[in-house]
């Protein structure tokens, strides 16, 4: 089974339908994908945006938006949603006029039915102007013990499925904030159904070379063992000594991860992108993500080129993590 139908299994064995709002309804391609949501039926797609815009679109198309919510934020606003993003943010120096036109845009709108349950995840960023970043931190926030998100990217080929982290949001984290990288990184495994053996990367196995890079790594290992004592956590190590058995016995047969890693914790973000983006080139895997990981609810990311089949399995994995 690949990885997408087991999403779709997960969730369809639950017997619930899980609601997950999109907010990019001025988006051709998000109201297709909530189009092929509602005809898999498998979870109840939210759009926000014009109603008689989105209803056009899909209408020209032959598209369905039966099962759909739609819902136009500017029209909808309530005095809930604007009163609860002031409390959040008046420390700010806000005022209430300035949380209702932040609450009238779709990504905050989206955000904060999240937060109030009225939706158990956002999928969102196909523009500049929908990116769910800053609605995320300012009203839904990370767990507790976790001070920054952190993104994560799922990067399958077949049954293979192995995590990156972070590849898309912590430039040059230090080493507490790695070590809440890897932490969150094996809580996003677990949900999903993976062992959480988490490999912290570097160009030095177990001491192999001597440098603050290295030191930042190995400290961030043994945070991330206090965070997490629960997962098999080791490093630092090299990615073929992390991925590889046989490479595994020769560098450091000792270790409970190496050779068997299902996470990979990258040291930057260099490493990360560069790293995410030779295994889906020269590798052939699917890089499905990223996903946003670290946040008390999930919201989550799009390529701003994402095709409308991306969009609507995004959907899928946003609701599979809201079942954690």
């Amino acid at each position: 089974m690949g990885f997408v139908e087991s999403l779709k299994s997960k969730i369809t064995a639950t017997g619930k339908k899980s609601k997950i709002v999109y907010p990019d309804g001025h988006v051709e391609s998000c109201v297709e994908a909530v189009s092929i949501l509602c005809e898999e039926g498998i979870i109840t797609p939210i759009i926000l945006g014009n109603v008689e815009q989105i209803k056009e679109t899909a209408a020209k198309n032959g598209w369905t938006l039966e099962g759909a919510e739609v819902i136009d934020p500017v029209e909808s606003v309530s005095d809930d949603y604007v009163d609860t993003y002031f409390e959040l943010r008046k420390h700010k120096g806000i005022d209430k006029d300035f949380a209702k036109s932040q609450m009238q845009k779709v990504h905050f709108y989206g955000a904060m039915m999240v937060e109030k349950g009225e939706a158990d995840g956002m999928v969102g960023g196909l523009t500049s102007d929908t990116k769910p970043f800053i609605p995320a931190f300012e009203i839904i926030k990370t767990k507790p013990g976790i001070k920054r998100a952190s993104a994560i990217f799922f990067m399958v080929k077949g049954e293979d499925v192995k995590l990156y982290s972070d590849c898309a949001m912590n430039m040059n984290p230090d080493a507490d904030t790695l070590a809440q990288i890897g932490a969150a990184s094996g809580d996003t495994a677990k949900a999903f159904g993976f062992e959480p053996n988490i490999a912290f990367l570097s160009f030095s196995t177990f001491g192999t070379a001597s440098d603050p890079l290295v030191d930042k790594v190995e400290s961030a290992t043994k945070m991330a063992k206090e965070l997490r004592p629960e997962y098999n956590i080791d490093g630092e190590m090299q990615f073929d000594a992390a991925l590889l058995p046989a490479v595994a016995e020769k560098k450091c047969p000792d270790s409970p991860v190496a050779g068997k890693a299902t996470v990979f914790v990258f040291p930057d973000l260099n490493a990360g992108n560069i790293g995410y983006k030779i295994t889906e080139r020269l590798g052939g895997y699917d890089a499905i993500g990223p996903v946003f990981q670290g946040l008390n609810k999930p919201a989550n990311d799009l390529s701003r080129g994402a095709k409308p089949k991306d969009i609507a399995n995004s959907g899928y994995l946003t609701a599979v993590q809201a079942m954690a």
